[in-house]
């Protein structure tokens, strides 16, 4: 058997070009744009297996899940989260509210200085989105002007030792608006060349009635002088004025009036520098009661039981007045327990229930309870209240055995 020869293996020609290898014809840049669309193609499949980086892997095995600690810290950081920067402006805001709330009790407690240099502060650093920034502002203007009032320039209302001894009631107060000028400057009131003006004054006057009601009436009217004049520095001077009170609709048994204001605006100079601004007056009050009972003033509480006593209304209405005056000047909060509120009690319905209607109204003040205002509707209540008084001391012997 003969063995036939083996063929000589050819290199493929290209169609193209004969006589010239097919591998021959690739160009170096060719060779590179094939490898870039295959490392292309091994990038997009690597992608569809993987997924997004930003999304929570997948595992198909159970056992690898992500545990749920992890996925709440996951949710925890995500872009809703306030930065760093928004974490600290509501510190900050949240520090200046806070000072501002000490600004007001400090203005409420008569530190009118301090108010105004801590609204002073919180306006320098307080940032734009500030909430409270008007609220700072009038705080400042008032804070500054009750400063001023007392420190720089004070003006008050002054009554007439006259009117003191007038006979009751009053139907006018005559006395003086009183400015005294503490600074090293004169201040000047007016001029020549305009109508000078004072300032504008304000009076209210509460009438106080036998049954207990409560009249309030008010009134302002701007102060006028014929000239101009100046206070100089360290002195005072008094400019007469009278204020009509109102007509009453029937006899009252007190007038309590208030008389406050405010200035023109004035030039002043103080130690922090000039400053142009009206100057309110320092609030002065008065009260007149018929002279049989002025000696009520002393003690109202104790005046208050006298009448209980003596079945005397004039007497419950006035020291009624000033008793739950002093004790909402006091803050005191009402308490059903206190002893004064059997006294109350024991009491309604004694001397022909005249006194009724102010006994409730002292129960209403002193107990914070809303019942129908009637002597009836307080009576049952005090029943219920013994009662239960009653029970309470029973379980409490019991317990004791």
């Amino acid at each position: 058997m003969m063995r036939r020869p083996l063929k000589r293996m050819e290199i493929p020609r290209n169609p193209r070009f004969p006589g010239v290898p097919i591998f021959e014809s690739m160009t170096t840049t060719k060779l590179l744009f094939g490898v870039v669309v295959f490392c292309v193609l091994v990038t997009a499949v690597a992608a569809a297996a993987v997924g997004d980086g930003d999304q929570i892997l997948r595992f198909s095995r159970p056992s690898l899940s992500v545990p749920p600690t992890v996925a709440a810290s996951m949710e925890r950081q995500s872009p809703a989260a306030p930065t760093p920067k928004e974490s600290s402006g509501d510190a900050v805001i949240e520090f200046l509210t806070s000072r501002y709330q000490g600004a007001i009790l400090s203005f409420e407690n008569g530190n009118f200085e301090k108010a105004w240099r801590v609204c002073e502060a919180i306006l320098v650093l307080a940032p734009d989105q500030f909430p409270l920034r008007l609220d700072v502002k009038k705080l400042r203007r008032r804070a500054h002007g009750r400063h001023l009032s007392r420190s720089v320039f004070v003006v008050r209302f002054e009554l007439d030792e006259a009117d003191e001894t007038r006979a009751f009631p009053l139907s006018f107060l005559e006395g003086s608006v009183v400015l005294e000028n503490l600074t090293q400057e004169k201040i000047l009131f007016g001029d020549h060349e305009q109508n000078p003006v004072l300032g504008q004054v304000k009076w209210t006057v509460n009438e106080v009635y036998e049954n207990g009601t409560i009249r309030s009436l008010s009134d302002v009217r701007v102060l006028r002088i014929e000239s101009g004049f100046r206070v100089e520095a360290g002195a005072s001077r008094a400019i007469p004025v009278t204020l009509p009170m109102p007509v009453p609709s029937s006899m009252p048994v007190l007038q309590q009036w208030a008389v406050t204001g405010v200035t023109m605006p004035v030039r002043l100079v103080t130690a922090e520098g000039e400053v142009s601004r009206g100057i309110p007056w320092l609030e002065e009050t008065g009260l007149v009661v018929p002279e049989q009972y002025r000696s009520i003033e002393q003690n109202p509480k104790s005046e208050v039981r006298k009448a209980l006593l003596d079945g005397n209304p004039v007497r419950m209405a006035i020291a009624q007045y000033l008793w739950l005056a002093e004790r909402s000047d006091s803050r005191r909060s009402p308490n059903p327990s206190d002893p004064i509120v059997d006294e109350f009690l024991a009491t309604l319905g004694a001397h022909h229930g005249v006194l009724d209607l102010l006994i409730v109204k002292s129960l209403e003040e002193v107990t914070g309870l809303i019942r129908e205002r009637s002597a009836r509707a307080w009576k049952i209540w005090g029943v219920t209240r013994q009662v239960r008084r009653g029970t309470g001391q029973a379980k409490d012997r019991l317990r004791g055995n």
